[in-house]
């Protein structure tokens, strides 16, 4: 599975997209932009992943836009057409920025019901008139794929006005998706829930805005009782997934940071564009792999924060039993006992921060080069203004002058070769961890050294 989330879609001219106003890509010739459906089938491709399904978990247009829908239309049609798959085999569900907050509930799913309308045409019947918000769930079914879907709406409770601000899945919407879930019950199909809120609080990350839904720990007990082994959900703009055990019974639950957020949604926690592919091995296992967008490089790369490719666990706790060895652990793969070598956009990626680096380096010793020619001029002047004085003044005060103007156009000079050498050691510093991991894997160590290098270019 593809699975995208966030896109927060708007006018081609407005600041809430990342590709709109801010991809470094802008910079260059239209010919020269992949923007992001170009670059995500693009990097699929490079990377051998060919999905089966696409799943985009709410957050379609950014802040309810009506200049959103023609895009993101758009791009899901294009983008399951370059993958070479009918639109049926992708799954929408509604988030925050779909829903219009104000007005009479009935009118609030106007913007995303075009949307669904546009995209699915005849292969998806809409929603009838009138039709209650804990009623909007689409049930997929992939009985090729032995899969089946449940896109939740996690939007039924948000009501500005009565400060209603936390995404929901309630009682109510969970036993009318329990009613559809009867037709596939006796097929044995794989389940995946779909919803936009969180279903926890992702640990680690700074962000407190209405994180989790309410009553998110019986929806993941009923998701668990339900049988379904994953869960997909955005809304943070978080990389980031676990695996719960509820009652004999693992469901991960993995959340896709945003592809298309503009800096509001972004920066201020330092979050990246990126997007996931979660692979299901079997019935109990599973991985997810993590890809980020890399502005210098114009290409997505592997996942900083963590490692790149992470193992998922799901469905019965004894599965890893049967042949009678003991089920093991899976937040993360472990790692190998020699590192193997990173993958070449890591390697790419490591590559462009050092040449970053060098340029810089050069940049310093040129500065100074530069000061100290000027410095060297300015003490030559002075020597010449204390000459001048030493004739128009009376001695005393012609040779104190000159002692001053000499002390004043020197006091700098060590001040700036001590700034000039802590500068040139934290580059080499960067410099010289990069090219560690260009040939060492070291997640760890790459992780603090972007942080310094954030701070420092």
């Amino acid at each position: 599975m593809l699975h995208v989330s966030d896109l927060h879609f708007c006018a081609a001219e407005a600041q809430g997209h990342y590709w709109n106003t801010e991809a470094t890509e802008l910079a260059v010739a239209p010919h020269n932009r992949r923007g992001l459906l170009g670059s995500l089938l693009y990097d699929l491709r490079n990377e051998g992943l060919a999905p089966d399904l696409v799943v985009v978990s709410g957050d379609l247009l950014d802040r309810g836009s009506e200049t959103g829908i023609e895009p993101v239309v758009t791009f899901l049609k294009s983008l399951v057409e370059g993958l070479g798959l009918p639109v049926s085999r992708i799954v929408i569900a509604p988030g925050n920025h779909d829903v219009l907050r104000g007005g009479e509930p009935a009118g609030r799913y106007a913007l995303y019901d075009r949307i669904r309308a546009a995209l699915y045409g005849d292969t998806r019947p809409p929603f009838a008139e009138g039709t209650p918000p804990h009623k909007r769930v689409d049930h997929h079914v992939f009985e090729d794929l032995g899969v089946e879907v449940v896109a939740f709406n996690s939007c039924e409770e948000l009501e500005a006005s009565a400060q209603k601000e936390h995404g929901s899945v309630g009682i109510g919407q969970r036993d009318h998706a329990d009613g559809l879930l009867r037709r596939t019950r006796d097929k044995g199909l794989f389940r995946i829930a779909v919803v936009h809120h969180h279903l926890e609080s992702p640990a680690g990350v700074g962000r407190t805005d209405y994180s989790v839904m309410t009553d998110a720990g019986g929806m993941r007990r009923w998701l668990a009782r339900e049988r379904f082994q994953l869960a997909l959900h955005g809304h943070q703009h978080v990389d980031w997934h676990d695996v719960r055990e509820l009652d004999g019974w693992f469901l991960a639950i993995a959340a896709a940071a945003s592809a298309g957020v503009a800096a509001y949604g972004r920066k201020e926690w330092a979050l990246p564009i990126a997007y996931q592919i979660v692979v299901v091995e079997g019935s109990a296992r599973g991985r997810r792999i993590r890809r980020e967008y890399d502005p210098q490089t114009m290409e997505w790369a592997d996942a900083g924060r963590g490692e790149d490719t992470q193992a998922l666990r799901f469905g019965p706790a004894d599965a890893a039993v049967s042949s009678g060895s003991r089920p093991e652990p899976v937040a993360k793969t472990p790692p190998p006992e020699e590192p193997s070598p990173p993958s070449l956009t890591r390697k790419g990626r490591i590559a462009v921060k050092i040449q970053h680096l060098e340029r810089a380096i050069d940049s310093h010793r040129t500065t100074l080069r530069v000061q100290l020619v000027s410095l060297g001029a300015a003490l030559a002047l002075a020597v010449a203004l204390a000459a001048y004085l030493f004739r128009m003044l009376p001695p005393v005060l012609s040779v104190s002058g000159g002692f001053a103007l000499l002390f004043a156009g020197s006091i700098g000079l060590p001040m700036r070769l001590a700034s000039y050498r802590e500068a040139i050691d934290r580059l080499h510093f960067l410099k010289d961890g990069y090219q560690r991991c260009a040939s060492h894997r070291d997640d760890e160590l790459v992780r603090v050294l972007d942080e310094r290098f954030q701070r420092l270019i």
